[in-house]
């Protein structure tokens, strides 16, 4: 599982991921819209980011008097992939909310694991086992049995064009392209974030998020061209000032993760991501959740859980879980040689063959 080293990433992402569709609801009208361009908060975004690497990056690096980039220039335009995915997946969050809520969407989110493990195995060449594939299985129906109350409630209603339900589906969707795009972006940046090592992360996330800010100025131009004339933070409140915050940091913990961890811990970050999120909006948005979404949190939470479990802690369990018998005149190994014991117990003890006595044993 997780180092320590890597856990304090993982769980500052936990904390930001679970923020992140509760701060934008917040965020909403009385109305529930969004008063603000979602564009140029994703662009505010981007810059705060980029901010915060190059402080980072000069305040890890006082001998250094400006910012290098890396000398070879084709590199530095691999980073323009990552981002105008990102750029892409970042816009879809904001209008995904709108038609569904923050726990559906942090359900339906689980699916970027199914998208990760297949590009892992198709264009990666990564193995699966079969309990990861099994894994792979209990999350897609933990995902599908979450939509059950929903669809069967307006099902019933017999008004399958409803605007309501069709929102939803829409929205759906929405979530399971947000998620295709999320691996996608995550195996690409994870390549190019352990490509080099040695190269600092901040380094690597300002070019990462220079690209990021220039794809967006684009698409705030192009989506509102007069933004920049009414202002950037128009229509903005106290908690849309904290969405770009929290975003932000996410950016940063997400990249850390990918740098010195992997997507597979990104992904089980948003499982209990989810878990939280779920009993935050019982609170905030007075949300009862039903039995089939209770039901599917477990479902997805112990999916995540079975696909991070490494055949050799299933051995560990295994062996932990077994009998284990002080009778001298037996022995359970499985050859006619002393051999080493290989479930992290005494690993430096042999195990006696049959009829052999302990030395410092009475006769």
């Amino acid at each position: 599982m997780l180092r320590a080293g890597q856990l304090r990433y993982v769980a500052a992402s936990i904390v930001l991921m679970t923020l992140q569709p509760l701060l934008v609801n917040l965020s909403k009208n009385e109305d529930g819209k969004l008063d603000y361009n979602p564009v140029s908060s994703t662009l505010t975004t981007e810059v705060f980011k980029l901010l915060l690497s190059i402080t980072l990056y000069y305040a890890n690096n006082n001998n250094n008097n400006r910012l290098p980039m890396s000398p070879d220039a084709m590199e530095n335009m691999m980073y323009a992939i990552p981002a105008v995915i990102y750029f892409i997946n970042n816009n879809l969050t904001f209008f995904t909310l709108q038609y569904i809520d923050a726990t559906t969407w942090q359900l339906l989110s689980q699916l970027k694991t199914v998208f990760t493990a297949l590009l892992f195995r198709y264009f990666l060449g990564r193995q699966l086992t079969v309990l990861q594939y099994l894994a792979i299985w209990q999350l897609a129906c933990g995902t599908a049995t979450g939509q059950i109350p929903k669809c069967t409630e307006e099902m019933a209603k017999g008004d399958y064009s409803d605007r309501k339900f069709s929102g939803f589906m829409f929205g759906s969707m929405l979530t399971v392209l947000s998620c295709l795009l999320s691996a996608v972006g995550g195996l690409y940046s994870e390549k190019l974030l352990k490509a080099k090592a040695t190269e600092s992360i901040h380094l690597q996330n300002a070019i990462l998020y220079s690209w990021g800010v220039l794809f967006n100025i684009v698409g705030t131009v192009y989506h509102d061209p007069e933004v920049f004339e009414d202002g950037l933070f128009k229509g903005y409140n106290f908690w849309a000032v904290t969405v770009v915050i929290n975003n932000a940091l996410n950016g940063l913990a997400i990249s850390a993760i990918l740098k010195y961890a992997d997507n597979i811990a990104r992904v089980y970050a948003h499982a209990c991501a989810m878990i939280v999120t779920m009993l935050l909006s019982t609170v905030l948005f007075n949300e009862t959740p039903t039995p089939q979404l209770a039901l599917a949190v477990l479902m997805v939470s112990a999916s995540a859980l079975q696909y991070n479990l490494k055949q050799e802690q299933l051995l560990a369990l295994g062996t932990s879980a077994s009998p284990k018998y002080t009778t001298s005149a037996l022995s359970f190994s499985p050859s006619a040689s002393p051999s080493k014991r290989t479930d992290g117990y005494g690993e430096d003890e042999e195990e006696l063959e049959l009829g052999e006595r302990p030395q410092n044993s009475p006769k």
